[in-house]
């Protein structure tokens, strides 16, 4: 049995992450991004995330949500890379995630036909 400071700071965890990812959702997808911004809105979240040890997630929904978080980090730190090439890799990311999140609350109707022969 998981002990209620261990749940709390799994909650809290999981929370951080989906935070992570709307605050970065709604930057990226501004018209006129301000990759200062970004920089300075994903380092304030991320180092509270990273205060929590690491919890271990079975969903693949917070995997993925790690996963971004890692990614977003290491393309905030290449100096490779463009803004613009940084916010499209970043943009395609989240669109995947955001895919993967949807497909799991919609269903497919199999018998769609026979609903309305009756």
């Amino acid at each position: 049995m998981i002990k209620a400071s261990e749940k709390n700071q799994r909650v809290k965890y999981m929370r951080l992450l989906e935070k992570f990812l709307k605050s970065s959702i709604t930057i990226l997808k501004l018209e006129n991004f301000n990759y200062d911004l970004f920089e300075k809105r994903s380092l304030k979240i991320y180092n509270l995330i990273k205060k929590i040890d690491n919890i271990r997630v079975d969903s693949g929904y917070f995997k993925s949500l790690q996963i971004f978080a890692e990614l977003t980090m290491a393309t905030l730190k290449n100096d490779n890379l463009k803004t613009d090439e940084k916010r499209n890799l970043l943009l395609k990311e989240v669109n995947l995630i955001e895919k993967n999140r949807n497909k799991k609350i919609y269903k497919k109707i199999k018998h769609k036909n026979s609903l309305h022969n009756d």
